[in-house]
This record gives C-alpha cells, structure tokens and sequence, in this order.
C-alpha cells in the first residue's frame, strides 16, 4: 500500500527532473534512488565511496562490476542478507566513532552548515482534489 511521505522542495524539485529525463514519475523517481541507496548499502558501500566512485575510483568501480557481474543464476540462488550487511557496517561505523578513526558528522548524508540552513515547507493539499 502506498504511503504518504514529506521530502524537501529540494529534494522533490531534483527528483521531478531527473524523473522527467528518464522518463520517470516523480514517485517512481524516488522509489528508484531509495532502492539504488538500499542496493549500495546491501553492497557495503558507503557513502563516501559512493562519491569516490563517482569521481572515478577505479579500484571502487573494479569492486562494483565484480559484485554486478556475477550470473544471475549465482545471485538468484543467493538468500538476501542485506539487513545483515548493513548491521554488521553499522556496528564497524560505530567502533571507528568510538575510537576516534572518524567523526559522528562524517557518516551524515549532510553536512551541519546544510541542515542548519534547511528550510520546511508544509505544503497543502491542491485545490482541484488531485493529491499533494
């Protein structure tokens, strides 16, 4: 069942965009990057490797098309463990903060400067009755 949820202006008007570039409703849009995202951390990957990745880390983007390159048939006859993955990254996460190997900031997908500026909008409901 569908759920109502509450994003940012920026964060809709971005997805609105690149929704209609690939052809995708906004909904589908943001369906498509939570997935990416859960995908990416099912994978261990975080985010700043994402972003190196991005930037064109080639021993991140050998790591990537290793796990994508597997046969299908490999991967289907895998059970997901995704949620293990994830528990499992975030108990390493939380030794290196308590360690002092890195700072609580530097796990969040913002900065502080940036959430500090942020700005909510409640937004009501259009008036011809089509939704948010």
């Amino acid at each position: 069942m569908a759920k109502s949820i509450r994003v940012s202006d920026g964060i809709y008007e971005l997805a609105a965009s690149a929704g209609e570039s690939v052809n995708r409703s906004l909904a589908d849009q943001i369906e498509y990057w939570a997935r990416l995202g859960a995908s990416l951390d099912a994978a261990g990957i975080t985010m700043a490797q994402a972003l190196r990745l991005l930037g064109g880390d080639a021993a991140l983007k050998e790591r990537v098309i290793v796990h994508v390159g597997q046969s299908r048939a490999t991967r289907q006859r895998r059970t997901y463990t995704g949620a293990a993955a994830i528990a499992a990254r975030n108990a390493q996460l939380d030794d290196e903060v308590t360690a002092g190997l890195r700072s609580p900031e530097s796990l969040f997908l913002l900065s502080r400067k940036q959430l500090n500026s942020a700005r909510f909008v409640e937004r009501a409901p259009a008036a011809d009755g089509t939704g948010w």
